[in-house]
C-alpha cells in the first residue's frame, strides 16, 4: 500500500515540473510578442495643406498646428501639401504657424501635385522637404490686381489725395516689391544653406518639378508620404510611434485641375479664379499664386486677368520677376 502511495506521489510530481516548465517555455515564446505590443512613445501628425489658400484654409491649418504644439503626445508634425498658394496674407499666416511650430517639434514635408508660390511660402521653414519627380515647387513671388482710380462724386467725398486710390501707382508698386521681398527673404532664411539658386533666379519665380528642385536645393528629396513620417518618427527619436492625420473642416478649392486630380481631400471643388480676385476693379488683391492658374486655357478659370509687370496699367502687376514661369 505504502509503495502504492510513493508511486502516485512521484507521478504528480513529475506532472507538476512537467507543467511549470511547459509554462516557463511558453512564457518566453510569448514574451516578445509582449514587448512588441507596448505603447507607443509618441504621434506623428499629418496636416494636409490642400487647394486654394484663403482666410478659411489658413484658419483650419492653423488650428491644426496649434493643436499639434498643444498636445503632448505629438512629438512631430508632417505637412502633406498639394495646393498652389492663394492669397498673400493667408499664406503669409501659414507661413508664420509653420515656423512656430518648427521651433517646438520636427517638421517634414511632403509635397503631392504642388507647392508652388503661397503653397512653398508655407512650407519653407520646414526640417526637410520631399517632393515626387512630378510635383511642381517654386514660383517664389507675388503678383495683385491693380486698383482702379475713383473720381469724386456728388456721393463721394475724400479728406486726403490718396483716399479714393489707396495710393499712387509708385506707393502701390513699392507695397507690391515689399511683400514680394520678404517671401524671397523667408525663402533665403530658411533654405539658404540649402539653395543653389541665387537671387537673381529665385526672383524669376519659376516653377521647377520635383526633380529640378532637389537639384536646386528647393526641396531636399524624392519622396512621398511614407518617406516624410518615417523621417518625422525620426527626427523626433520615435522608435514605437502612431500616426494621427487630422482633417480640417471644410471644402478644399482648387483653381488647379491637375491638382484636383491629384487630391486626396475628402471634400473638393474647383473654382474659377475670380474666387481669389473677384470683380470689384476698386482695389488691389494681392496674391501668391503662379500667373498660370489665372489662365483660362489651362484651367478651369474664366475671365482672368492679364498679367504683367509692375508700372503698367493692365489688370495685374507681379513682383519681383516679373511674368517669367517655366
Amino acid at each position: 500500500m505504502a509503495s502504492r502511495i510513493r508511486a502516485l506521489l512521484t507521478r504528480i510530481a513529475r506532472s507538476y515540473v512537467l507543467f511549470v516548465v511547459i509554462g516557463v517555455v511558453v512564457g518566453l515564446a510569448l514574451a516578445p510578442v509582449a514587448w512588441n505590443a507596448t505603447s507607443s512613445e509618441g504621434t506623428v501628425a499629418v496636416v494636409p495643406v490642400s487647394g486654394t489658400i484663403d482666410g478659411g484654409s489658413a484658419a483650419g491649418v492653423s488650428s491644426m498646428l496649434q493643436q499639434a504644439r498643444s498636445d503632448s503626445d505629438i512629438k512631430a508634425v508632417v505637412l502633406l501639401v498639394n495646393s498652389g498658394g492663394g492669397g498673400a496674407a493667408a499664406s503669409e499666416e501659414m507661413y508664420l504657424q509653420t515656423k512656430r511650430t518648427a521651433q517646438e517639434m520636427p517638421v517634414i514635408t511632403s509635397v503631392d501635385a504642388a507647392a508652388a508660390s503661397g503653397a512653398y511660402y508655407t512650407i519653407a521653414p520646414s526640417d526637410h522637404i520631399y517632393a515626387k519627380p512630378a510635383s511642381t515647387v517654386g514660383s517664389v513671388g507675388v503678383l495683385a490686381t491693380t486698383p482702379t482710380a475713383l473720381e469724386p462724386t456728388t456721393l463721394i467725398s475724400t479728406t486726403g489725395p490718396n483716399k479714393l486710390t489707396g495710393g499712387d501707382e509708385r506707393e502701390f508698386n513699392y507695397i507690391l516689391e515689399s511683400l514680394g521681398n520678404a517671401f524671397i527673404g523667408a525663402v533665403f532664411e530658411q533654405r539658404g544653406d540649402r539653395l543653389e539658386l541665387t537671387r537673381t533666379e529665385l526672383e524669376q519665380a519659376r516653377i521647377y518639378s520635383g526633380t529640378q528642385a532637389v537639384q536646386n536645393g528647393l526641396v531636399d528629396s524624392i519622396g512621398g508620404r511614407q518617406a516624410a513620417v518615417e523621417h518625422a518618427a525620426e527626427e523626433a527619436g520615435l522608435d514605437n510611434y502612431n500616426v494621427r492625420v487630422m482633417r480640417p473642416d471644410g471644402t478644399a478649392r482648387f483653381l488647379s485641375r491637375s491638382n484636383y486630380i491629384a487630391s486626396t481631400a475628402p471634400n473638393k471643388t474647383m473654382v474659377p479664379a475670380e474666387y481669389l480676385y473677384g470683380d470689384d476693379p476698386s482695389s488691389p488683391v494681392f496674391l501668391m499664386v503662379p500667373a498660370t492658374y489665372l489662365d483660362p486655357e489651362t484651367n478651369a478659370s474664366a475671365g482672368a486677368p492679364n498679367v504683367t509687370g509692375p508700372g503698367t496699367t493692365a489688370r495685374a502687376a507681379v513682383a519681383p520677376g516679373g511674368t517669367h514661369v517655366a
